[in-house]
């Protein structure tokens, strides 16, 4: 039975005293957030912010849609100044834009039907599929998630609501969530519970996942009390896997409890990351203030060309065979170029090895702002060195740490290359990566 379908429905419930670190956790990252935003916001992060958004939500669900219409729409309305590069003509790029603007300027609105046809309207305005657009279902087929697998054999993972019971459903939705949340736990609870419901009615044809993260968003904006889309979807997607899993096992049950210990850690590191990325460009600011005006356009080219890359790029090594490719120079005019800029203060020789190479000025030295999971992930890395072939649960009793926040840390590290898992999933365990 799916969870529409079970007794108590949709009143889903979260065991909050089990998701205390995570609560914890969001609280410190929402006030850190939420005292960043007390100065003026700058308009280019925000611009960022709504573009990473519509190019992760799309993504998530396996549409592709052009950066750079999604950067020039969104910069247009908000009066930011951009030249898109390969300007193209992308309709979905172009919708999914436009609800990123609506959702921030319907930020405080009332949750009602109308808000969310109208999100999805926006959405799906240029689609040229044969669907309903800003309205909901009413075919009688039903809407099903199915899972298609290598023999050929299909399996049905999740089969929505009749479209017969969508306005009801989506009547006792507005009537549960319209009122806004505001101290960090409140908020982080409405963003968890909100979207597993929301897409266990799946009121559209099409489209219902973007609408969802969008209803998160809002949520967030409602806490925050500013109008500010954050890219929710920008960390999702960096755990698609685990996001659909966990949410197809919140479809199948009305406890919500390890939906939430998967979705709240999500939300914290998009917090972190946004705060990381504001003061990635104040400090970019900060250093073409101090430094652009004695550039040559040869360097002032490259070192935007850097910046381009976010907080990663700037923090990239310079050598001469690295600018010859960049600036399109021989190897004589790399090795004056950058003695200049070292002579300026711009660029800082870095590391002792063979090969000269620099690194930007107040980019070379530590990163702007430490990962809030740093400490969780050194114990992690401690325990796998100290004891080899060490398995979740062991993990989890000793860090104190929730099942789902342990597994997540633990696939950041295996990604970053510092463990490993070796033998079956079920006696195997972690160990750290031999460096050969």
């Amino acid at each position: 039975m799916f969870n529409w379908q079970q007794k108590g429905w949709p009143r889903a419930t979260c065991n909050r005293a089990a998701l205390r670190d995570e609560l914890a956790a969001f609280k410190v990252a929402f006030m850190e957030l939420k005292k960043a935003l007390k100065k003026p916001q700058d308009m280019e992060v925000v611009a960022r912010a709504l573009t990473d958004e519509a190019v992760k939500t799309s993504a998530i669900e396996g549409v592709n849609v052009d950066e750079s219409v999604v950067m020039s729409s969104i910069c247009k309305a908000l009066g930011v100044e951009y030249a898109p590069k390969g300007f193209t003509k992308d309709a979905r790029a172009e919708g999914v834009a436009q609800m990123m603007l609506a959702v921030r300027e319907k930020w405080n609105a009332p949750l009602t039907a109308k808000l969310l046809t109208g999100f999805h309207g926006a959405l799906m305005a240029g689609e040229e599929k044969r669907v309903a657009v800003g309205a909901f279902r009413t075919h009688k087929e039903p809407i099903r998630v199915i899972r298609r697998h290598a023999d050929g054999t299909a399996e049905i993972r999740y089969e929505a609501p009749p479209s017969e019971n969508v306005p009801k459903e989506i009547a006792a939705f507005v009537r549960m969530w319209k009122a806004p949340a505001t101290t960090p736990a409140d908020v982080a609870l409405k963003c968890a519970m909100i979207h597993p419901h929301f897409e266990s009615i799946h009121p559209f044809e099409d489209g219902n996942g973007r609408v969802g993260r969008a209803l998160v968003a809002k949520t967030l904006a409602e806490g925050l009390d500013m109008p500010l889309v954050l890219p929710v979807s920008t960390v999702i997607a960096r755990h698609r896997a685990a996001y659909y899993e966990e949410i197809n096992e919140a479809s199948r049950s009305l406890d919500w409890t390890n939906w939430a210990a998967f979705f709240i850690p999500v939300l914290t590191e998009m917090m972190t990351s946004f705060v990381a990325a504001m003061r990635f460009v104040k400090a970019k600011r900060d250093y073409l203030a101090k430094y652009e005006s004695g550039f040559s356009e040869r360097a002032r080219k490259v070192v935007h060309r850097m910046f381009e890359d976010g907080e990663e790029g700037a923090r990239g090594v310079l050598s001469a065979a690295k600018w010859m490719r960049m600036a399109k120079v021989s190897k004589p005019t790399a090795i004056g170029d950058l003695q200049t800029l070292e002579k300026l203060g711009a660029i800082v020789r870095v590391g002792d090895g063979i090969r000269l190479e620099y690194g930007l000025s107040d980019f070379t030295v530590e990163p702007i702002n430490e990962p809030l999971n740093g400490e969780l992930d050194e114990r992690l890395l401690k325990l796998a060195k100290t004891h080899p072939g060490a398995q979740l649960p062991y993990m989890k009793s000793v860090v104190g740490k929730s099942l789902a926040t342990v597994k997540r840390a633990i696939a950041a590290l295996v990604k970053s290359g510092l463990i490993e898992h070796r033998g079956s999933k079920k006696t195997g365990g972690y160990y750290v990566k031999e460096v050969r």
